[in-house]
């Protein structure tokens, strides 16, 4: 472990932001951000405001209109039709492997842009990651990007456990059966995570089983925390502020740097109703279109209260079913990856080099533990490093990569290595208790490169 180091930053005061925040290469601080209520509505609208594109889709220096392609896009409409507006590059770049999208955005060239980009990230050809993506063509050529049979049955059983104890508590009025039924809905959910990464396909509705939206994940998980991982712009960050602040800013409360030790076994259960009340009133005030997968949850009430004795006990193992969902859900998802004093996050020093793959690798762990099996993975978000540089990609094809991953993290010189569970489990809230002032970084070794095994 390196020394503590004092660097000056350049610090940025956010409209209507209280705190000094260092700023590590964005141009602009999230506008809307520090609302109390925050939705991917109204970070996608920020966003627009900070790229201020007009009517287009920017990559790297240029600008593109789509409009004609929206209809046309492999990976379905509403990956365009959401980001319209905005800076894409980096969704661009880590959602096509190959060169074919590349080829045809000359069809739709408006003209270059002169304005710096918002995000401070580099893609350069000879860069970590453009490297990485040439390295693993010819392996996805050859062994694909989708699922595999044993990836789909995965999913599938998964749902079919999930229906099978609703349907058994409410036939048996059991509270026990209702929370197991919660626990496999969670895991049902983070396994539909791996498709709705991918192009439009029925199974990554699996997630909507939930009480959260896969169109809202898309842009929450897809857009922002995926592109913009630990930063200011990551929205899953910043959606659990005040409760939780985990970026390491000055002047934290009291409250926010050891009530969250505390108060987070009365948030847990209540998030998913938080995020489904608000996307009920965004619906009802017009803000935003209901689609039709938001009514998989009520359906689920609608078929305990066939079987049950009465609508009162349906609609209380409704209930603790989806506070069983979401105190796993939100748990599995804090303790994954990307929080521990050794992992990036804004108010750190960002690294010289700002190669985009490199940051993500700044960003997240990998468990062992979780590596050791397609359904480990698939249902705890493993293969975590990969997932990030290669999000399109089915979790059951990355394995494939290593090799090449490996291979480029030696040319690059870059440590990489697997961590233990309980590694990230034991010190979370150390990020919550972080307050260090502005400027004052930690920079971390990491070790030496290992193989996967």
């Amino acid at each position: 472990m390196a020394p503590r180091q004092d660097l000056k930053q350049d610090s940025h005061k956010s409209k209507g932001n209280q705190n000094w925040l260092s700023h590590t290469g964005f141009l602009h601080y999230p506008t809307g951000r520090d609302q109390l209520v925050k939705t991917t509505h109204g970070w996608m609208n920020g966003k627009r405001i900070d790229d201020d594109v007009g009517p287009y889709w920017r990559i790297h220096n240029k600008l593109y209109d789509m409009t004609d392609f929206i209809e046309k896009h492999p990976g379905g409409q509403d990956w365009l039709l959401a980001t319209k507006g905005t800076d894409i590059t980096e969704a661009f770049e880590s959602a096509h492997i190959g060169t074919a999208a590349e080829n045809l955005l000359h069809k739709y060239y408006v003209n270059d842009i002169l304005t710096p980009r918002n995000s401070p990230y580099t893609f350069h050809e000879n860069g970590f990651y453009k490297t990485f993506k040439r390295k693993v063509q010819p392996v996805l050529k050859r062994v694909g990007k989708g699922p595999t049979l044993y990836m789909r049955f995965i999913q599938d059983s998964l749902a079919l456990t999930f229906v099978a104890l609703m349907i058994a508590s409410v036939i048996t009025q059991s509270y026990t059966k209702i929370i197991f039924a919660g626990i496999v809905l969670t895991l049902t959910g983070n396994c539909a995570h791996n498709f709705f990464h991918q192009r439009n396909n029925w199974r990554m509705y699996y997630f909507d089983l939930t009480l959260f939206s896969s169109y809202e994940w898309r842009i929450s998980h897809g857009l922002s925390h995926h592109l913009y991982t630990n930063t200011t712009y990551d929205f899953e960050v910043s959606v659990l502020e005040p409760f939780w602040e985990f970026l390491p800013k000055p002047k934290k409360s009291f409250l926010q740097r050891y009530g969250s030790c505390v108060y987070e076994y009365l948030i847990l259960p209540l998030t998913a109703f938080l995020e489904f009340g608000k996307r009920l009133y965004l619906q009802y005030c017009g803000t935003v279109k209901w689609r039709l997968e938001n009514v998989l949850p009520v359906l689920e009430f609608v078929v305990m209260a066939l079987l049950a004795p009465s609508y009162g006990m349906a609609f209380r193992l409704w209930l603790v079913l989806h506070m069983a969902c979401s105190t796993s859900f939100i748990t599995i998802g804090l303790i994954a990856a990307h929080h521990h004093p050794e992992i990036y996050h804004e108010g750190d020093t960002m690294r010289d080099d700002r190669d985009w793959g490199l940051c993500q690798l700044d960003a997240v762990r990998d468990r062992v533990e979780v590596n050791s099996s397609l359904f480990l993975v698939s249902v705890s978000f493993g293969n975590h490093s990969l997932h990030h540089l290669l999000p399109t990609v089915d979790h059951s094809k990355l394995p494939h990569l290593y090799p090449a991953f490996l291979e480029t993290c030696k040319e690059f010189n870059i440590p990489f290595k697997f961590v233990q569970q309980w590694y990230l489990i034991l010190v979370i809230h150390c990020e919550t208790l972080n307050s260090q002032e502005i400027g004052m970084t930690t920079y971390y070794d990491l070790g030496p490169i290992t193989s996967r095994n």
